[in-house]
């Protein structure tokens, strides 16, 4: 049973890495530029565009930013979200009045 195992988990290493690197070709391949994204119809300086674009290592080439996504994954390190000033580690603030259960 422990070999069993063993050979299952190491079997999952190939697919979870194909898997991850198919999902993020996808997302790469996707028509337009993400930091013209993130700010929609409004006009986005360039400066500021290419600052973001270091901070989020989109001026990288794309097997480097899988690697450090595979880095940050492994960590456990998601990133800031969108919705708020708040790391994806640790908890999200609470939408609900105080006292309420």
């Amino acid at each position: 049973m422990g070999k069993y195992l063993l050979r299952r988990i190491l079997q999952m290493i190939p697919v979870v890495l194909g898997t991850t690197l198919l999902v993020y070709a996808l997302v790469f391949a996707l028509p337009g530029d993400p930091v013209k994204a993130m700010f929609g119809d409004k006009p986005v300086n360039e400066a500021v565009a290419a600052q973001i674009r270091a901070e989020y290592h989109l001026d990288q080439p794309f097997i480097v930013q899988y690697f450090i996504y595979l880095k940050n994954a492994l960590t456990l390190n998601f990133g800031d979200t969108f919705a708020g000033p708040f790391s994806t580690k640790s908890p999200a603030p609470s939408r609900s009045p105080s006292g309420s259960a």
